[in-house]
């Protein structure tokens, strides 16, 4: 069995290709990244694949992290593996990021302790015993609570939150890697059961506390704020005269966000029939990770359907695993694919999948 297994759910990127009937990695990748996943995801993969010789469609198994870690970073290794899954037909297993972690150590001479910072005088921590078998759960703690949970006798502790345990005895500071790496943890996606739904993601403390916002509906007077917020957040941004044109049209309608009185993103969409369209949504970068592009998505979605819209699409390219994912968590469905839909800076052209959400009545 070939089994593609992959990370990103903490400040690193790794990929590995497994045989088991060699019991062998046959290529691998990793890099340390504290943000950036999304894009070097895709590319890491396809050189592993393509430096283990096998191809796409040798694969048999996926293996990918499911947290505990970053919010995004476990998005972008969930959606990309569910992506894959269902091109290739293939299962797709998830290992938790602590356990993933508690791989890296070769030792077996002690039971295992993996610490891991959660911030904000937290974190995540999961024992094993010295072959790795989990014996507590993945949970979140405050530091002063972790000795509490140690195993009797030395054991051993990595992690990025194990500096936070040294003054404790009878403890082994592990030199093995903090961070789960796919090369290590791909043994132990071998043996697990699949099933036909894809792994879920390990949230162990809810996401920021999200912000006060209020919507007002932009007109061609605001073109030149919303191509300002397009600006920071697209390589090839749209201009002030492009923005004024949509806007006058009488299909088209931009919804703007605010905290306060800082503009936070705006979503544009175009109606037609009982039918419409996300032409484009922006959240500002400095207003990210706090649930900001699916309230937009929602508050749209609600306007729609008290004007009677029934149907809402929006194009999404296929190497972009996070708004794949966050369009997935609102509702919206991939109905088809645009070939060579989006022109890049390299001359190349990216698919598209076509996503629709139903809108109630």
């Amino acid at each position: 069995m070939l089994i593609l297994a992959f990370d990103t759910s903490m400040a690193a990127c790794s990929a590995c290709v497994y045989d088991t009937q060699r019991a062998a990695v046959l290529a691998q990748a990793h890099a340390l990244m504290d943000k950036g996943q999304a894009e070097a995801l895709a590319p890491m993969v396809r050189d592993v694949i393509a430096q283990a010789g096998v191809g796409f469609a040798a694969l048999n198994r996926i293996a990918v992290t499911t947290g505990p870690g970053t919010f995004t970073g476990v998005r972008i290794g969930l959606a990309f593996a569910r992506g894959l899954g269902v091109s290739l037909r293939v299962p797709v297993v998830g290992v938790n990021s602590l356990a993933a972690i508690a791989a890296n150590e070769k030792s077996r001479s002690h039971p295992i302790v993996v610490v891991s910072d959660a911030r904000g005088g937290e974190v995540y921590v999961a024992t094993f015993d010295a072959a790795g078998h989990e014996l507590t759960p993945p949970s979140i703690l405050r530091r002063e609570d972790v000795a509490a949970m140690l195993p009797a006798g030395r054991v051993r502790v990595l992690g990025s939150g194990a500096g936070a345990l040294l003054d404790q005895q009878m403890l082994l500071r592990s030199g093995a890697g903090d961070l789960p790496v796919a090369a290590n943890f791909v043994r132990n996606a071998a043996d697990l059961p699949t099933t036909e739904f894809p792994p879920q993601p390990l949230y162990l403390r809810p996401p920021d506390v999200k912000l006060p916002i209020a919507y007002t509906n932009a007109g061609p007077t605001a073109a030149g704020l919303l191509a300002q917020i397009h600006a920071e957040c697209f390589a090839q941004p749209w201009t002030t005269i492009a923005f004024s044109e949509l806007l006058s049209g009488a299909a088209n309608m931009a919804m703007l966000a605010f905290n306060h009185q800082d503009p936070t993103g705006f979503v544009l969409f175009r109606r037609a029939a009982d039918e419409a369209e996300i032409i484009t949504i922006c959240t500002r970068p400095a207003f990210r990770q706090r649930g900001l592009a699916r309230a937009l998505v929602q508050h749209s979605a609600n306007l729609l359907t008290a004007q009677g819209i029934r149907s809402l699409f929006i194009e999404v390219a296929v190497s972009n695993v996070v708004a794949l994912a966050l369009y997935r968590a609102c509702g919206f469905e991939t109905v088809g694919l645009r070939k060579n839909y989006y022109e890049r800076d390299n001359g190349l052209r990216e698919d598209a999948h076509i996503m629709r959400k139903g809108l109630a009545l």
